[in-house]
């Protein structure tokens, strides 16, 4: 006959044993969703910059569409606020090669700073959701003339002709246009901005 004290002794031991199993299993519950919680915190953060990454793309798109719209000539006698600035930068730097491969910016006629991006004039802020702003800054830099070998440029009344004067009145212009976009999320200390830029270079007709 097994002694109750005994009994008494194995029995609380068993009970403590399953105690501390299951706070065990508690612990390393928790930190498993500890865990999780942070990957979809994460996978969050991902997500969201990714979004914003892609509208910034779009908005860099738009303004070269926009620079590309306005730098033609057709079209620059249209040109209102920024546009109308960026056609007389245009005609200022076709007039100074000193200051070809130069990017300047329209809207103070000075070289371009990527560094210290100001805020998108209001003409080239877009439409966008509540809590979100975004916009584009343009530079133009002219890269000089661009010769095409074998081909009559002369331009008379709008047609072709034989070519006749200097290289100067025969090659169309090259520039070189840049798009800075500008994302900002929020609002205050929590706001966070986001960045793209892109280039393209495109011709008009000799000048």
């Amino acid at each position: 006959m097994r002694d109750r004290t005994d009994c008494s002794f194995y029995e609380a031991q068993a009970g403590g044993i399953t105690i501390l199993v299951t706070l065990m299993l508690l612990v390393l519950i928790t930190v498993g969703a500890m865990g999780m919680s942070k990957n979809a915190l994460r996978e969050l953060a991902i997500s969201g910059t990714s979004r914003q990454g892609s509208m910034a793309r779009n908005v860099a798109d738009s303004g070269i569409e926009w620079a590309v719209y306005w730098v033609d000539q057709y079209n620059s006698p249209n040109a209102t606020g920024t546009a109308l600035q960026m056609n007389n930068l245009k005609v200022m730097l076709g007039q100074n090669p000193s200051k070809a491969g130069v990017a300047y910016d329209p809207t103070t006629m000075a070289p371009y700073d990527p560094g210290a991006l100001p805020t998108p004039p209001a003409d080239t802020t877009l439409n966008s959701a509540s809590g979100t702003t975004q916009g584009f800054t343009v530079a133009l830099t002219r890269m000089g003339k661009l010769p095409i070998t074998d081909m009559s440029q002369g331009v008379s009344q709008g047609s072709f002709t034989p070519a006749a004067g200097s290289v100067a009145l025969q090659a169309p212009d090259l520039w070189a246009l840049r798009s800075d976009s500008q994302i900002k999320v929020g609002t205050g200390p929590f706001a966070m901005t986001f960045f793209h830029a892109k280039e393209a270079w495109v011709s008009t007709p000799a000048q």
